[in-house]
């Protein structure tokens, strides 16, 4: 039976979505859209647990940070790097291509924030299994990653892409995302969708699903302005069948 997996039983989410919400799905080329799908207090506790976490996570300006393992018989020593920035400038070759946010996990740092998203996304999770049905066949699926996306202004992923086209991806079958918050029109900061020719505003408490394939290529517009754009976003995999 798919799920949207909760990380742990015994944490208290925020606040629980009520029973027999109304909820409506706009479906476009198999991306189906859930308008005023979480409410505004829950988007705010989600960007406030980011922003509090990224505080605590970062040195400003200093993405990297280097610990001495050991020394070795020539008095060199034996260095771990790690980029604890998650900005995406190292994520192509030669600055090639374009990405521009800073990220955090959750479900890593605030499991009690992660059930809540996962509570609010299920009954969506359930409207948009039940229409597509084929989404569902098959092993059981699962969401364990709730990643928390800021992208400034100027910033953005502008690459065309779809999120199982590598071999370490290639168990995704489903993406959900939530936009955190409202972007005005005139700045930008868009999903757009190539082969649907297809933009979406992003609109605070918005859910949208769409297939991970490569039939739904698709990039984050240029944003402009003065507004940090924030989305919460996974996705369903497939998993080995328990026997």
């Amino acid at each position: 039976m798919p799920e949207v997996v909760l990380p742990e039983d015994n944490k208290t989410p925020i606040s629980a979505p009520p029973e027999n919400r109304e909820l409506e799905m706009e479906v476009k080329d198999h991306i189906g859209i859930f308008k005023n799908a979480v409410p505004d207090h829950i988007c705010d506790a989600v960007i406030n647990t980011f922003e509090f976490w990224h505080k605590k996570k970062y040195i400003p300006k200093e993405a990297f940070h280097e610990e001495v393992l050991a020394t070795d018989t020539n008095g060199q020593d034996v260095v771990a790097t790690l980029n604890s920035g998650m900005d995406g400038t190292t994520q192509f070759a030669n600055g090639q291509l374009g990405r521009k946010d800073t990220q955090l996990f959750l479900e890593v740092h605030d499991e009690a924030s992660a059930l809540t998203l996962a509570q609010w996304l299920g009954d969506c999770f359930q409207i948009y299994t039940k229409e597509y049905k084929g989404v569902t066949d098959g092993d059981p699926l699962s969401s364990w990653t709730y990643k928390i996306q800021k992208t400034p202004p100027g910033g953005g992923y502008h690459v065309w892409h779809c999120e199982d086209s590598t071999f370490l991806y290639r168990d995704r079958v489903l993406t959900w995302m939530i936009y955190l918050n409202d972007i005005p029109i005139e700045n930008g900061g868009a999903t757009e969708f190539l082969y649907q020719k297809l933009s979406l505003r992003p609109t605070k408490g918005t859910i949208v699903f769409w297939p991970a394939a490569y039939t739904h290529m698709h990039r984050g517009g240029f944003l402009t302005g003065d507004i940090d754009k924030y989305i919460a976003t996974g996705w369903f995999n497939r998993e080995a069948p328990n026997r």
